[in-house]
Parts: C-alpha cells; structure tokens; sequence
C-alpha cells in the first residue's frame, strides 16, 4: 500500500482543482493523490470538456467497493488532507486521531434570507467535525474559497482563529510577452462573461452601455454566455437602441473565451453576494484585462486592489460602475497598467504554483503549532479575517 503525504478529496476532478493538483504533483510526485468521490459532471463531459477524472493521479472512489475502502485508508492515513466538495464525516476517524485536516469551501450564505436562516440552522447542527471545527486546539482548518467564508462560519461557532485565505486555481497561462499581449488589446472593448442569472448582474453590463453612450465615449461590449436572462437582455438593448454597442454573442468555448479576454481592454466582473469565487476573474486577470469588479463576489477582497490591479464598485451601485468603466475608457495608459498589474497578480501571488508551495508551508508550521500560525500579510496561506 502506498504512503500518502498529502490527499485531495472532493466530488470530481475539475479545472478549479486541476491546476493546483499537478501544481501539488511537482513538490509531491507520487505522494499525492487525488480523491474522487462522483463521476465527471455530466454537463461539462456535454459541453466538450473530456473527463478530468481519468488523471492518472485520480482515484474514483465511486467506481468500486475496493475503491471506495482505499479512498478511507488514504484518508485515515494521509500526513495532511484537504477536503472539498464531499461531506467531513469522511474524515472524522483521522480528526479523532489529531492528524491535520483542511476544509476548503466558499461562503455558504448567499441569500436569500429565508435560506440563509436555514442554512444557518444546518450549519448549527453541524455533524462530522463539529467538535473539531469549534475546538481551538484540534488540528482542523478551514481554506476559504472566498472572502466571506470565515465570516459565516464564524458566527456558527466553527474555525474562529482557525480560517486561511484560498481560492480556485484554473490554469495559468504565462505570458513570455506582455507589451504583446496588451497590443492586441481593442480601445474601448468592455467584455462580460457568464450565466445570465440575476445574482451574475449581466444587466449591468447594458445599463452601463447606456449610460457610456450618453456621455458620449467610444466603447463596444460583449456579453458573452446564456441563461435565464437573455431574453431580458435583449428586451433592454432593443427598448435603448443599443444594438450598436451592446453584443450578445452566446456561449463559446474556454480557448475562444480566453481570445475574447485577451483582445479586451475592460472586463466587467459584476457578480453579487451568490458567488463564491468566481474564476472567471482569475482567467481575466490572467488575460491582461483592467476589471471592474463587485465588492461581493467572493474572489475580490482577496485578489483585486482597488486601483492597482483592477476597480472595485459598490454592490448595485451604477453610478460607481460607470465612473470606474469611463475612467479607463479616458486613460488607455492607465488601463493598461492596471491590465499589467493584473497579468502579474495571478502569474505571481495567486498562481497555482505559489499557493501549492504556500500550502506545504502552512501545512508543516501547523503540525508543529496546534494554533493559528501567520506566515504572509496576504495572499494564499494568509489568515483569512471574519469580514
């Protein structure tokens, strides 16, 4: 039977978890694993995408009895474990035993409230790992996939002083020439990119149109995706005769999604308080494109800075969104810097590559200290606040 350092569990294998895992592979080798607990999603294997599950560093615990019994020896006896989309009573017999153990999730509350009560009431009630998860000294830590997940669980009673900052890591794509990728970035183009589903804002993006055309400056945007919306969205952009700055160009692959964000100077990350991360940020990010994003999404308050990196508005605040989008508009210089400063966030601090060796570190600092340990200010690793 082969010894395992450090074990990845979850429902599948997906491109959040990719990246990080083969990241986990280079300082691991054959001492990681990759734990999954349910096939491929189905939607994904429709939409193209081939079944990450077949990774020869994935076992699929679902596929036998046999299978299933050495996914829990791995978990028992893993050094460390991170454990994602998959109940915790799966690792509550290596709890017991004070081996530590990761959680990674997003905030749970999204609204709206009446399932936050709910929620609340679940969380409460909390099953395997309770204990740990509210015991201080238990080698039980939470890795929040978003800037509101120590917040939420805090006010259960769960990780208080136990919480690190995380994300989702989707492939990196390093760029050997940034002055070539910003050349190719079309003045004036604003891109969105999503579902069209209320809590994503995709609205925002043409009552922004309207109010850029307005003033009067040179701007396209595209709306990329489909969903629920669009009908709405095409009722908004035909009742403002916007039909000549406002594109809805449907749904595309991930590499034609990637062109699209690397030929766009603006990209609009409009998402509210019911989402988690959102990676479209990191891809966007990755892709040179001065982002004006929501304070809410999960991913924000952790990788943007407002002004250096990217724009942040208040949440439902069109006024805010507007003034942050024709000021890049005015000053190209300024996008692009921004655009830069973008590029090197995800290719430096937030690369799967520097969170998988952050993670190592923390992991070992914490074997030796029961307690929160503070490695960095910020970034993957760091102490993640209740906000």
């Amino acid at each position: 039977m082969i010894a395992v350092k450090l074990a990845f569990a979850s429902n599948y294998l997906s491109h959040y978890s990719k990246s990080i895992s083969e990241a986990f592979i280079r300082i691991c080798g054959d001492d990681f694993r990759f734990i999954a607990f349910t096939p491929f999603n189905e939607k994904r294997l429709a939409a193209g995408f081939h079944d990450m599950n077949d990774e020869p560093y994935v076992l699929r615990a679902y596929e036998a009895p046999a299978s299933m019994s050495e996914a829990q020896r791995i978990i028992n006896e893993a050094e460390c474990v991170i454990v994602g989309g998959m109940p915790v009573s799966y690792v509550t017999s290596r709890l017991k035993q004070g081996k530590i153990t990761f959680m990674q999730s997003e905030r749970f509350f999204k609204g709206p409230l009446w399932k936050d009560i709910i929620r609340y009431a679940k969380y409460r009630r909390y099953s395997g790992g309770r204990r740990e998860a509210k015991d201080p000294s238990a080698k039980f830590y939470l890795l929040c996939a978003g800037a509101f997940a120590a917040w939420d669980y805090n006010i259960c009673g769960l990780f208080k002083g136990k919480a690190y900052r995380w994300g989702y890591f989707p492939e990196l794509k390093n760029v050997a020439d940034i002055d070539g990728l910003m050349s190719r970035k079309k003045p004036g183009s604003i891109l969105w990119v999503g579902r069209f589903l209320d809590w994503k804002h995709p609205d925002y993006a043409v009552i922004l149109a309207k109010r850029l055309r307005d003033m009067n400056l040179n701007f396209h945007v595209r709306i990329v995706g489909s969903g629920e919306m669009q009908e709405t969205l095409a009722r908004m952009i035909a009742s403002e005769n916007l039909g000549g700055h406002v594109e809805i160009t449907g749904a595309m692959p991930t590499e034609q999604v990637r062109r699209e964000m690397e030929e766009s100077q603006i990209f609009l990350f409009t998402s509210g308080r019911g989402e988690g991360w959102g990676v479209v940020l990191n891809e966007a990010m990755n892709a040179g494109c001065a982002v004006v994003a929501g304070e809410k999404a999960g991913s924000v308050p952790y990788m943007v800075k407002d002004g250096h990196n990217g724009m942040i508005f208040r949440d439902g605040d069109a006024d805010g969104l507007t003034e942050k989008a024709a000021c890049l508009l005015r000053d190209s210089g300024r996008a692009a810097q921004i655009g830069r400063n973008a590029y090197e966030t995800v290719a430096g601090e937030w690369s799967p590559h520097e969170a998988a060796g952050r993670f190592m570190r923390l992991s070992e600092a914490l074997r030796e200290n029961a307690g929160a340990v503070r490695l960095w200010e910020d970034g993957p690793g760091s102490v993640a606040p209740a906000i």
